[in-house]
């Protein structure tokens, strides 16, 4: 784990339960889940404690040639805004009181909220202030704690920044989302290319099901692979992206919007709240996705959407969804399956506007949509 700043400020579980609280003096100590507050941040920041990116999680990748007051206000002003409360909507204070109580110039202040604006745990919106990311937050405190439990990939091992990990009890995620109804009923499912739905995806095949599966980063468009045909052997091997690339076929967009009702989606995330949003990694996946399918009438507002994710992963935060967001119906962990409540529907299409200004829009069908309209 890392920072006291970090952990001790929420309860990541929908289950209540004890966090683990990390100290200058002592590293091993439990203390209950408290709410820190920014003013703890700064004193906790005093006693020596640094920012969040240990752990194993390579969340910043920051120059040691940095002039040391530099370095010490980024470090200062991450740690104050880690230890906001997820519910605390307000803006940081002002940046000539800031400046003062961490005692440095408004030009290096300005220069390290830049920084952290730019590695987008902080939002700068003129004439309102400087707020933090809360999807940001909820990332960095959530995969410090889910680093204790992934299983490293081939490409990335365990940098979980870069790929939605395998977890421990992810095989009892898979037991539990084979026996529901939907999935159960269903002949084509969308599963989206997480290392954490490997199994799943097997699984389906062995079963006969016909998955629609993205390529890796969504360039190419998604993956076609019918579970009716093939040897038990190949299709165990097309779970995977690699096997994929021989056992599966890539469509085109003419053939997407031929292929006919889309019956489940299942998704990995970094985090679920209990109201239903999906957190990923910022890039715009899954809502492009949804997007997509929505568009070609491959999909409708009956569609379940499952995640599944490791228990730290399922999160009792107050987020509140963006209009462009896929809301989560069901949550399956290691420990649990969740059917959940919201009021918010489905998004009727694409957010082109938002998908622009994400790492989704290099999707060939997204930008053949944006042509055909």
């Amino acid at each position: 784990m890392s920072t006291a700043a970090a952990t001790n400020l929420l309860r990541l579980s929908i289950r209540p339960q004890t966090s683990r609280r990390f100290d200058a003096g002592d590293r091993g100590a439990e203390a209950d889940t408290i709410h820190g507050s920014p003013d703890d941040a700064f004193l906790t920041y005093r006693e020596g404690v640094t920012a969040m990116g240990s752990a194993g999680v390579p969340l910043l990748e920051r120059s040691a040639e940095l002039p040391p007051l530099y370095r010490q206000a980024l470090q200062a002003l991450e740690t104050l805004a880690m230890a906001t409360s997820f519910d605390d909507l307000s803006p940081l204070p002002p940046e000539p009181q800031l400046a003062a109580r961490l005692g440095v110039s408004r030009g290096t202040l300005r220069r390290a909220t830049d920084e952290l604006a730019r590695e987008g745990l902080l939002r700068i919106q003129a004439g309102r202030g400087t707020f933090v990311n809360k999807q940001t937050q909820i990332r960095r405190v959530v995969r410090s704690q889910l680093i204790d439990h992934v299983k490293p990939d081939s490409r990335f091992d365990l940098d979980i920044t870069q790929f939605v990990p395998d977890f421990d009890g992810s095989d009892e995620c898979t037991r539990q989302t084979l026996e529901l109804d939907a999935v159960r009923d269903a002949t084509t499912i969308f599963v989206a290319p997480d290392n954490s739905l490997i199994g799943l995806r097997r699984s389906l095949l062995l079963q006969g099901k016909r998955l629609l599966v993205p390529t890796f980063g969504g360039r190419r468009g998604m993956f076609l692979i019918d579970g009716s045909i093939g040897d038990p052997a190949a299709l165990a091997g097309a779970a995977t992206l690699d096997g994929m690339e021989e056992h599966g076929r890539v469509l085109e967009l003419r053939e997407l919007r031929e292929l006919g009702h889309v019956d489940v989606m299942v998704t990995g995330a970094v985090a679920v709240t209990s109201g239903g949003v999906h957190v990923g990694g910022g890039e715009g996946y899954l809502d492009l996705e949804w997007g997509i399918l929505r568009e070609l009438d491959l999909v409708d507002d009956d569609v379940p959407v499952i995640a599944v994710v490791h228990t730290t992963q399922f999160v009792d935060i107050p987020l509140d969804p963006k209009a462009s967001d896929c809301l989560i119906d069901i949550v399956v962990t290691p420990a649990e399956t969740v059917r959940l409540d919201h009021a918010a529907g489905k998004p009727s299409g694409l957010d082109r506007e938002w998908i622009r200004h994400r790492r989704a829009a290099v999707s060939s069908y997204f930008q053949q949509l944006n042509t055909d309209r």
